[in-house]
């Protein structure tokens, strides 16, 4: 039996076992020297900025010495240094971003594979069309589908694991893909925490052979927690793990595709690569990309972080990252590693991989289609925990990875740069701050920096991302439509920068990570998936391998700076204002019913005090529950309520009721204002549930919510409503609470404004130099 894969035959038998660089192939020579080049200029010009803040800084200390220069100009410099620094560090990044763009474009389209042979069939620009598969060569053995494979003798038995929380509009979906896989040696361990009802679509799986289904009643160690319980209860077989997120929807040769990339094509059979303790493969954010501006943006950044950046990285042979799901790792390892109880548990493994001396390689041909972040409050909250967790667990391991003798400089250099990676939000919003009062204020500027350094640096910074994420969709073939989303990635990336600042800063310095807040998906499909076309340069290169500006220009106009500094600044202002006052909650709320002390409250925990109850026996009674605190405002989102009750009575009594969740400006909730309101037939016995589709509300600032229940008819009796305690838990589950999107289209006007204003003062320029 063969291990099958579609990807092409590399030219190394083993990690460890790196060529002389003479002995490769000219093709090779050629590239790695073009490559080497590249790399050797970006370090030049990366080298201006710091060359003008050494002089800056060094005009700075003669004007202090000097006596002569007040303080506010000295102040006023040190601030337009500080700003520049600012420019700098993101100078690098941007430099980066502009060579690993042109990296990979060269080798995707016009690049040797790394046996010297030339691209084959080329796939030029205008290539759009997504295909399901590719076959590169007549004499490739194949299992019928024109796929790669590797003749092993057997299949090693892979464990697929999967941890879900209130995932049940998408969940299911997950399971039939993971059912129809083309491999026959695997099992499927999913453990889930769901309180929304997951269970009812679950429970049928397990009978299902090969699929376990676990359910916890708590949420220790969140994402973490439930996959260290999936490694408890594998099969002692296993010689792989594969993880996967509940929205992804893989395609049945996954598992042959990851596997490939452990092994090296030797004769006469493949070898282990022992060195590779991971591989991470695309996570595919397209299933429902043309949603909204918000899933076109999303997915464009997915598209130049996985097609071009971390292809680059995979081509250096620097640190890659394993992303949390659509990736394989060793079973005997991760038993050995266990999982942490990060926020971003795949970072935290990553780190401790690589300082065990192994390493993660990275394909994007073993891709897993899975949905974008559907609302901008879900994205935000999505990736303040992943700055958080990120920051975290990098002073966490910052000395063990920099004095670690197992990494190489390369890989230690592109762990700082994963370090400081989310700090350039609060970075930029320093350098930001300094560079308006210097500028603007204080009309001080550095010595010998002139305003055209200044604004090809901005504008350099601005464009490297934009790039890098139309060369990715480049690379996969993508529609035209897709290329739409990359000015709103654009737009997107200032909009995150408050949350992700203050996220990011907050990690940095805390003692104990924050709690984990679920991203919930929306289960809806708009677009059909295939393969992505591969390009078989690149494809080969991905293998695993062994291991001065003229100063004369004319400044631009101090209004039209103003302007341009003001805007930006304006609005990441008031988007600092909302990530200060982003709710802290984000998955779906689930009020369980209280009557401490005779006072009717709810709150997010279950209890298991004395049995309360609600007599629902008279036309007319009413009952009114309230939060004990007051929310902020913000908008509740489309979607379904869902009360689930336990009652007593006799035999086939029934109530008619109307229930009212809503919120009131009292902590009484003397008067409610309804969010959603319907009328139900309640029944009598245990775990019930009546529900309601309602659109979005806006709820106001400081208001407390309230669930009412009036009684409308009874029959036979009536009902008792039983609640708060431990086997009756009585609630009241409402959609996600999300951050309020009212300060997205300010970023229209950041972008904008500058435009217009650059048009209106143009105008009287050119009438006074008529009149001259």
């Amino acid at each position: 039996m063969g291990l099958a894969s579609r990807h092409s035959r590399p030219d190394s038998d083993a990690i460890s076992s790196r060529p002389s660089l003479s002995s490769r192939p000219l093709g090779e020579r050629l590239w790695s020297g073009l490559i080497g080049l590249l790399v050797f200029i970006t370090i030049l010009v990366a080298a201006l900025p710091i060359f003008a803040i050494v002089r800056g800084t060094s005009a700075g200390i003669a004007l202090a010495t000097a006596g002569n220069a007040s303080l506010l100009s000295w102040l006023g410099l040190e601030l337009a240094l500080v700003a520049l620094g600012m420019g700098a560090f993101f100078f690098a990044y941007s430099l980066k971003y502009y060579l690993a763009t042109a990296t990979m474009l060269l080798l995707g389209f016009f690049g040797p594979g790394r046996n010297g042979s030339g691209p084959g069939k080329k796939q030029g620009l205008s290539d759009l069309a997504r295909i399901a598969r590719r076959g590169w060569s007549a004499k490739a053995h194949s299992d019928g589908n024109r796929t790669r494979w590797l003749p092993l003798g057997y299949e090693p038995f892979v464990s697929i694991h999967i941890a879900t929380y209130n995932e049940k509009g998408v969940v299911g979906r997950l399971l039939e893909a993971c059912s129809k896989l083309n491999y026959s040696n695997y099992e499927v361990i999913l453990v889930d925490d769901s309180t929304d009802g997951s269970m009812e679509i679950l429970e049928p799986w397990k009978q299902v052979d090969r699929f376990t289904i676990i359910h916890r009643d708590t949420r220790d160690g969140f994402k973490g927690g439930a996959l260290s319980y999936a490694l408890r209860n594998m099969d002692p077989r296993t010689e792989f793990v594969a993880i996967f997120d509940a929205d992804a929807v893989p395609f049945p040769d996954v598992l042959r595709d990851l596997l490939y990339h452990f092994y090296s094509q030797g004769n006469p059979r493949p070898r282990p690569l022992h060195e590779v303790g991971a591989v991470q493969s695309y996570q595919w954010h397209v299933l429902n990309k043309n949603e909204s501006w918000l899933t076109a943006a999303v997915r464009t950044e997915y598209a130049g972080s996985y097609m071009i950046e971390r292809p680059f990285q995979q081509v250096l042979g620097s640190m890659k990252m394993i992303a949390g799901t659509a990736y394989m790792i060793r079973a005997g390892l991760l038993r050995e590693l266990g999982w942490g109880r990060s926020l971003t548990e795949d970072w935290e493994l990553t780190l401790r991989l690589y300082a065990k001396g192994y390493k993660v390689v990275y394909t994007p041909y073993a891709e897993t289609p899975a949905e974008c972040v559907a609302t901008f409050g879900r994205l935000a909250r999505q990736r303040m925990r992943w700055a958080e967790g990120h920051s975290y667990n990098v002073n966490k391991w910052f000395l063990t990875i920099l004095r670690s003798p197992r990494l190489s400089l390369l890989e230690k250099a592109e762990f700082i740069y994963y370090g400081l990676y989310y700090l350039q939000s609060a970075l930029f919003m320093l350098g930001s701050a300094a560079w308006l009062v210097s500028e603007v204020v204080l009309r001080v500027q550095i010595p010998e920096w002139t305003a055209l350094l200044g604004w090809s640096l901005l504008f350099s910074n601005l464009f490297a991302l934009p790039l890098m994420n139309l060369g990715g969709l480049l690379l996969e073939g993508s529609p035209r439509r897709d290329y739409q989303g990359v000015l709103g990635a654009v737009a997107l990336s200032f909009l995150l920068v408050p949350f992700q600042a203050w996220a990011s800063v907050k990690g940095l310095f805390e003692r104990r990570e924050g709690g984990w807040f679920r991203t919930p998906k929306t289960g809806r499909i708009t677009n059909r998936v295939e393969h992505l076309p591969q390009r078989r340069s690149l494809n080969r290169w991905l293998r695993p391998r062994p291991t001065t500006p003229n100063a004369g220009g004319r400044r631009a106009s101090r209004a039209f700076r103003l302007v341009c500094i003001a805007a930006p600044i304006l609005v990441l202002t008031i988007l600092g204002i909302g990530a200060a006052t982003a709710p802290t909650v984000l998955a779906a709320n689930v009020y369980y019913l209280h009557n401490p002390g005779g006072t009717y409250t709810m709150d997010s925990s279950p209890t298991n005090g004395t049995p309360a109850k609600f007599q629902m026996s008279n036309p007319g009674a009413t009952q009114t529950w309230a939060t004990a605190v007051a929310y902020t405002g913000q908008t509740v989102p489309a979607g379904s309520y869902t009360f689930t009750y336990w009652t007593s009575g006799q035999g086939n009594a029934t109530v008619t009721a109307a229930l009212t969740f809503g919120y009131s400006a009292t902590a009484t909730c003397a008067v409610v204002v309804p969010i959603a309101s319907w009328t139900a037939s309640l029944v009598n016995g245990g775990g019930s549930s009546t529900s309601a589709s309602l659109p979005a509300v806006l709820l106001p600032a400081s208001s407390y919510l309230c669930w009412q229940i009036t009684v409308v008819a009874v029959n036979n009796g009536g009902l008792d409503l039983r609640y708060d305690a431990g086997n009756q838990q009585t609630s009241i589950a409402t959609p996600s609470i999300v951050v309020p999107e009212h300060g997205s289209p300010l970023i229209v006007l950041a972008i904008l404004l500058p435009l217009l204003a650059g048009q209106l003062i143009r105008k009287p320029l050119r009438a006074k130099a008529r009149i001259r």
